[in-house]
């Protein structure tokens, strides 16, 4: 396991037990789902979307007890991409992004405009072993549909040709 892979757990170890005790699905998604299917990048950040709403008590509730690891405050973030709601906590200098399913929208070029990122409900996901981990993470397929939409960089680009070339 190198330092990169290393630093993942430690901030793994933390803070799954804190998005289990919501008591609602989650799924990894983007650049850190790429990493552990086998895509060869750099690990950069972790992408944890949960089922649940910015103003759930829970969901507030684990904002309070990540309080010391918070590096964004949960901020209503507006891009040329989403439209969500996330905030941002880094644990052994690894950052984490979560973000809340119900207010996650994504900029579709074709409508011109924002639509709910998750209109079809939860995402199909593909339980993986991650050093002793099990992870839920996106489906590759939707993890291609997503970077599609976006294709912010060659990052996006490399991604999607590694999830093509594991499948």
């Amino acid at each position: 396991m190198n330092s990169e892979e290393q630093a993942a757990c430690d901030t793994l170890a933390k803070i799954i037990p804190e998005i289990e005790g919501l008591d609602s699905k989650w799924v990894i998604t983007g650049g850190f789902a790429c990493y552990v299917y086998g895509v060869k990048r750099k690990l950069t950040d972790i992408d944890i979307d949960i089922d649940i709403t910015k103003d759930d008590h829970k969901f507030t509730d684990m904002i309070k007890k990540l309080s010391p690891y918070i590096t964004q405050p949960l901020i209503h973030f507006v891009s040329k991409s989403y439209d969500n709601y996330n905030m941002e906590i880094t644990i052994s200098n690894q950052i984490v992004d979560i973000c809340t399913m119900a207010d996650l929208k994504i900029f579709d070029k074709e409508l011109g405009d924002y639509k709910p990122f998750y209109d079809q409900g939860f995402p199909a996901v593909e339980m993986v072993d991650f050093h002793g981990f099990s992870l839920p993470l996106m489906a590759k397929d939707l993890i291609i549909k997503n970077k599609e939409m976006i294709m912010r960089d060659d990052w996006d680009a490399r991604d999607i040709e590694g999830l093509r070339a594991l499948k």
